[in-house]
């Protein structure tokens, strides 16, 4: 059964799974800034 149908609840099912990609896209801008800046640092040099 799906996650949603075992708690009855799918609104929230739907609002955290928004949540985790969102989460997983911010993560995701974060590494890319924090990769970039260390290949800037190594090529710079």
């Amino acid at each position: 059964m799906k996650d949603c149908c075992n708690t009855g609840n799918e609104k929230e099912q739907k609002k955290s799974g928004f949540r985790k990609w969102f989460n997983y896209i911010i993560y995701g801008i974060m590494a890319i800034i924090i990769i970039g800046a260390l290949l800037l640092q190594l090529t710079g040099n």
